[in-house]
């Protein structure tokens, strides 16, 4: 599904289609014909529904939204775009333009579940640390500047709804923004303090995940374990090297062109 072409931006669900369809020919990824064979329809039959003289039955909306990956609040959208192009009556009509208004507000709803400010409360933290890909998606809209919900959701191999749901969190409290379909990283501060509550629960989620990574690890990635028995002047040498270091990759990836979501796990402690 093209996310440049957002759903919402329509009143009328043929207009939308055919946004869509043109979008997917100028990119040779689809056509008319392809989306007929998916609805059940001669292509004749769905370009008269496009003009304006058919109806689109809810039986084939429901097909054709399951094509193009619709996350269920978008579903709920189309098929009420359906239902009221069908109405046969006021009464009908009003019923679902009143349907119409509860959605368009719900969809509005994800982008400002919270207030914008600069820090993140107790229990926007609380949700952000619950699990490793809040920080991840996060991470991953500074990727050629903007990520789409799809390309975010394939990456993460996780649900639309799932994305959709994680970005609207993000979107909500500053940490992302959208525009047209694109989210990309907002202005909104993160940090964990070692005197933070959460921050067991960061470096846990984030351990689990190298753990889970070393399954299907790559030739250039990198773990290492190594118990030792040192002095007490050393481990304080090694722990300084290892400052140093810290800051000196924090500094490179400031700097660093966002091609790739990456974690770096280092622990040195006394057993």
């Amino acid at each position: 599904m093209d996310k440049n072409i957002n759903l919402f931006d329509f009143s009328d669900y043929r207009d939308y289609l055919g946004a869509w369809l043109k979008s997917a020919k100028s990119s040779k990824t689809f056509n008319l014909s392809r989306l007929a064979e998916i609805a059940g329809v001669h292509p004749t039959f769905l370009s008269h529904i496009l003009k304006g003289t058919k109806h689109l039955s809810l039986e084939q909306a429901a097909l054709i939204s399951d094509h193009l990956e619709h996350t269920k609040l978008e579903q709920d959208y189309f098929m009420t775009l359906i239902n009221l192009d069908r109405a046969g009556s006021k009464r009908l009509r009003d019923y679902w333009l009143e349907k119409k208004s509860i959605l368009e507000a719900e969809k509005n709803k994800l982008g400002r579940r919270f207030d914008r400010h600069r820090e993140l409360s107790t229990d926007q933290r609380a949700e952000f640390y619950s699990s490793w890909i809040y920080a991840a998606v996060w991470a991953a809209t500074s990727i050629n500047d903007r990520q789409t919900l799809t390309q975010l959701a394939i990456r993460f191999n996780i649900s639309r709804d799932r994305a959709e749901e994680i970005l609207g969190f993000l979107v909500g409290t500053g940490l992302c923004t959208e525009k047209h379909g694109y989210y990309a990283m907002g202005d909104a501060h993160i940090h964990v303090p070692n005197e933070s509550p959460f921050v067991v629960k960061h470096h846990l989620n984030w351990r689990m995940k190298a753990v889970q990574k070393m399954d299907t690890r790559e030739p250039n990635e990198l773990f290492f374990t190594s118990p030792m028995s040192i002095s007490v002047d050393d481990f304080a040498k090694i722990r300084e090297l290892l400052n140093k270091l810290i800051k000196e990759a924090v500094d490179i990836a400031k700097k660093s062109k966002s091609q790739e979501v990456a974690c770096l796990n280092i622990d040195f402690f006394k057993s």
